[in-house]
């Protein structure tokens, strides 16, 4: 590793979502010097999201008192970065003056698996704001869910069904909270004007269609919770479909005993959670999976993998100053 001050050194993990953008600067010992948040880093999903991620990097350099010239790696994890072609403008995205340094970018899941089982197999089953289920098995293959054409569902795709089934007619009277929330969200008093908002479409562009819908998502799950038919209803439907991919990609692995981490919005709220353990928990076929709570999140994930693409030694110690990072603080 080419570094004129080891003292000085730094790595970046980001990690790169639909909703937000998080970066960690980190000396090569795992101490987390900065830490940086911004918004979306998908290109598909925010016209900004250049700008997102450019952002979170200097600002995590700046709080960490450093220079892009003392950056000894990045390893950036990054929704909506999916196929060969993606890796044009996730370069550009994490191009800054002055950086020069070894880089990694892949699919934010990858960063998530990282964190989550820190080089061991398992499966991560992510619901927010996207969607998938990534696995690495026992010989380090990498198996994702929509490579079988297969996609569990997200925030928005809760928010869209059951709109439709309230606009539908399926509402009953144990709904009627669910419908309160709703017809709130969107700013209407009746169904019948949210009838009328849905056939322009709800909101003007399909960005904020989809930012729209996703931030409706804990209102089902929340509604689920407190007995929606509904709810209850489609919030089992996205269960199911998690279940069948985690199952999917299970049948990968060799050895009987699996290991799942969750992650995500979704799929992390206590209804899914709760369902989703006691499916997987039931009895199909030879595999068992045990449901495990991520050893690091995902943008210490990505610091980790930063760390191993400059072959800093990663011991115990590291592991340890990196679980120190909470995004919630």
């Amino acid at each position: 590793m080419n570094i004129l001050n080891r003292e000085k050194a730094m790595v970046i993990g980001i990690d790169g979502g639909g909703t937000k953008t998080r970066a960690l600067a980190v000396r090569l010992d795992g101490t987390i010097a900065g830490i940086a948040e911004s918004g979306c880093c998908n290109p598909n999903k925010d016209q900004h999201a250049s700008e997102h991620v450019q952002q979170t990097i200097r600002e995590a350099l700046q709080a960490a008192q450093a220079a892009p010239e003392d950056v000894a790696a990045i390893c950036a994890g990054l929704a909506g970065l999916e196929a060969e072609e993606d890796l044009r403008w996730a370069e550009q995205f994490t191009s800054l003056a002055g950086l020069s340094c070894l880089k990694q970018l892949v699919n934010d899941a990858y960063v998530a698996h990282a964190g989550a089982f820190c080089g061991e197999p398992g499966i991560m089953a992510i619901s927010g704001t996207g969607s998938v289920v990534f696995g690495i098995n026992e010989q380090g293959r990498m198996l994702r869910n929509q490579d079988y054409q297969h996609y569990a569902g997200a925030a928005r795709h809760l928010a869209y069904e059951s709109v439709h089934r309230l606009l539908a007619g399926y509402g009953a009277e144990e709904d009627q909270g669910l419908l309160r929330e709703v017809l709130a969200y969107w700013k209407v008093n009746t169904l019948e004007e949210l009838y009328e908002r849905g056939s322009k479409g709800f909101v003007e562009g399909v960005h904020e269609q989809m930012r729209g819908f996703g931030q409706m998502g804990p209102i089902v799950t929340r509604a689920a919770a407190e007995g929606s038919p509904v709810a209850i209803d489609v919030c089992n439907g996205l269960v199911h479909a998690l279940e069948v991919g985690i199952r999917l990609i299970g049948a990968g692995f060799r050895g009987e005993q699996v290991l799942v981490a969750f992650m995500g919005s979704v799929i992390q709220d206590r209804f899914m959670t709760e369902r989703l353990t006691n499916g997987l928990q039931q009895g199909l076929g030879h595999k068992q999976y045990t449901v495990v709570q991520p050893r690091l999140l995902p943008a210490a994930g990505a610091a980790l993998l930063a760390l191993k693409l400059c072959e800093s030694p990663i011991h115990e110690d590291v592991l340890q100053r990196l679980e120190q990072y909470d995004e919630r603080a």
